[in-house]
């Protein structure tokens, strides 16, 4: 150890410098701490300006709808059912036209050929007691044509007493059994074509084959210009030819003109100068 006044002076100056040192240690750190507690306040500062703000909005916020809450529940929202749909028909004006109902100003059907034939029910009885001639009606399925009007034309011809009953011992009587004597038959001029083999009726005349009168439907409808529209008689004429065929009877000719042309005449092709004639009984005189 140093002793003197040189030796005190030093301890002391020792000491003071010693003092010195824990002195500035002091202050450093106490200004460490205090900028970086300043930094970091104004980190938070910058950052977030209104953190404080926002920190009590939310809280207050937080507290009313924890308070609605807590007051008054919340409805539940329920499902609201829907409506089953229901179809709805409404119903037509008027019925529907069917497809066989024929347009207005149509022509009737008389050529289309279907080629199956049709027995048009029902019978009459034979009017007188003479042997009985059975027939019955048939017309080809399609034609335009009333089959109860059809048959009674017929029947009203064969039993007409201008007819071959006057002439002939036999009663024509009409019906619908497979056993018919004669098949009187209405067709288009196609099936009247086929049916009539081995003639040729060219589509245009009727005929006479076996037990079978087959009348042209076409001819039945329009009948021939000889005749000068009188549809009616040529229906009878066009009857009591072919059935007079079956009775054995040929054709004939026209004798005189301007007289009745016989019944077995081929009126249908022309009358050679007669007039037109559709019963048997009626001769020329």
């Amino acid at each position: 150890m140093t002793t003197g006044r040189n030796g005190r002076r030093s301890s002391a100056s020792a000491r003071r410098r010693a003092r010195g040192r824990h002195s500035r240690k002091k202050s450093y750190k106490a200004q460490w701490f205090s900028v970086t507690a300043l930094a970091v306040l104004g980190t938070v500062m910058v950052v977030h300006p209104d953190a404080t703000g926002r920190q009590s909005l939310a809280a207050q916020f937080g507290g009313e709808v924890m308070s609605d809450r807590a007051g008054a529940p919340l409805p539940t929202p329920s499902a609201t059912p829907v409506p089953t749909p229901t179809a709805k028909f409404t119903q037509p004006l008027r019925p529907a036209p069917t497809l066989t109902r024929q347009p207005k100003q149509a022509k009737p059907n008389v050529t289309v050929s279907t080629g199956r034939l049709a027995v048009v029910p029902g019978a009459n009885a034979a009017t007188g007691v003479k042997d009985k001639l059975t027939y019955r009606v048939e017309i080809e399925e399609g034609l335009s044509f009333n089959g109860a009007a059809v048959a009674a034309t017929i029947h009203k011809t064969l039993t007409d007493p201008r007819g071959w009953q006057a002439i002939h011992p036999v009663n024509f009587e009409r019906t619908d059994r497979p056993d018919a004597d004669l098949r009187v038959i209405v067709a288009t001029p196609t099936l009247t074509d086929k049916l009539c083999l081995p003639l040729d009726t060219g589509g245009e005349v009727s005929c006479r084959v076996d037990d079978r009168v087959v009348l042209n439907a076409k001819r039945w409808m329009y009948a021939v210009p000889a005749y000068a529209g009188n549809v009616d008689l040529y229906r009878s004429y066009l009857v009591n030819h072919e059935v007079g065929h079956a009775l054995g009877h040929g054709h004939s000719t026209c004798g005189k003109a301007k007289t009745p042309a016989p019944v077995m005449m081929q009126q249908t092709k022309g009358l050679g100068g007669c007039l037109p004639n559709a019963w048997p009984t009626i001769k020329a005189t």
